[in-house]
């Protein structure tokens, strides 16, 4: 899979991404997506006071039409723990099918980058 790795306030960059889910999935059904984004850890950025630090992970997931960001009462309890504080928000409110994960600290998703699903 090709996707685009998005930091607004520094760059837009594509990469090469493996993504997991679902291969069908019925109506009113929550499902996970995991993302995994290879990347060397020697990586750095540069922080906002001028030091470089650890590289932050973000992603822009495009679901099919029709999907959208599962309601919070939706969600069950196991689910809200793998996801944690995770920040998910659409890109733009006439588009709920495409969400934006926010940026993360790479040392905390070691595995590749491997998100907590969003649902």
């Amino acid at each position: 899979a090709t996707g685009r790795i998005v930091c607004v306030n520094c760059h837009l960059a594509n990469k090469p991404v493996d993504i997991e889910v679902p291969q069908a999935v019925l109506l009113d059904i929550v499902f996970e997506a995991v993302v995994r984004i290879p990347y060397g850890m020697q990586l750095k950025q540069v922080l906002a006071y001028g030091k470089k630090g650890a590289l932050n992970v973000g992603v822009v997931l495009i679901l099919p039409k029709g999907f959208e960001l599962a309601p919070p009462d939706h969600i069950s309890p196991e689910m809200k723990e793998k996801i944690g504080n995770l920040s998910f928000q659409n890109y733009h409110p006439t588009k709920k099918n495409i969400l934006v994960i926010s940026p993360v600290p790479s040392k905390k998703y070691t595995d590749s980058s491997s998100f907590p699903r969003p649902c």
